[in-house]
């Protein structure tokens, strides 16, 4: 089965700060995300692997000259297994719990106004935005369910928890940003998916 989601994610504790200054800190974070599983089922089991991305709604702006418009963005990037439990069974409906487990990379980007909107179409080099990336584990729950509108297809939705842990030290670029997150975060995920199935 090929399962694609679409939703909302939020990491409502987390404390978020791309600066140095402890007074920037900002609580929380939402994001648009999407994801695509492939997964096995025998059964009333499930298990499979995917992977899960998503970016802020919003960016803000980040320290520096203001003639340089920096901006500040992140994103979101895991790679989990997947193991589903289908609980409840009809033949058109049904429901599951779930875990996943796997790793997960937060992604901090600051870029100039020239890089957004270069004066020419020259081609340079390297990238256009300095980044950062910090890398960590996930573990984490889910439920949901679906329902089946045609011989192979079926519409659903799923509530996902993930805890993520992140290294303690922030790394720090040359510019004196840093990365967003660190330590331990919570992570909550809701959204609708649509999945097509064969049998093997």
């Amino acid at each position: 089965m090929v399962e694609m989601s679409g939703g909302v994610m939020t990491l409502p504790g987390a404390d978020v700060c791309p600066v140095l200054a402890p007074e920037a800190c900002e609580q929380g974070e939402t994001s648009v995300s999407f994801g695509i599983h492939n997964l096995y089922r025998w059964g009333d089991i499930g298990f499979g692997a995917g992977i899960f991305w998503a970016a802020s709604l919003s960016t803000d702006a980040a320290h520096g000259a203001s003639s340089l418009e920096r901006d500040h963005s992140r994103r979101y990037f895991m790679l989990d297994g997947v193991f589903r439990y289908y609980a409840l069974r009809t033949p058109k409906t049904e429901w599951w719990v779930g875990a996943t487990v796997g790793g997960v990379v937060v992604n901090d980007s600051w870029s100039v106004e020239a890089d957004r909107n270069p004066y020419s179409d020259t081609a340079y080099v390297g990238p256009r935005a300095a980044t950062i990336g910090t890398e960590g584990v996930a573990a984490g729950l889910a439920i949901g369910g679906d329902w089946a509108f045609a011989e192979n297809w079926s519409v659903g939705s799923h509530l996902r928890y993930s805890s993520w842990f992140l290294p303690e030290q922030r790394k720090i670029s040359p510019t004196g940003d840093r990365a967003s997150l660190s330590e331990r975060v919570d992570m909550f995920n809701i959204g609708v998916l649509i999945a097509y199935r064969v049998a093997l």
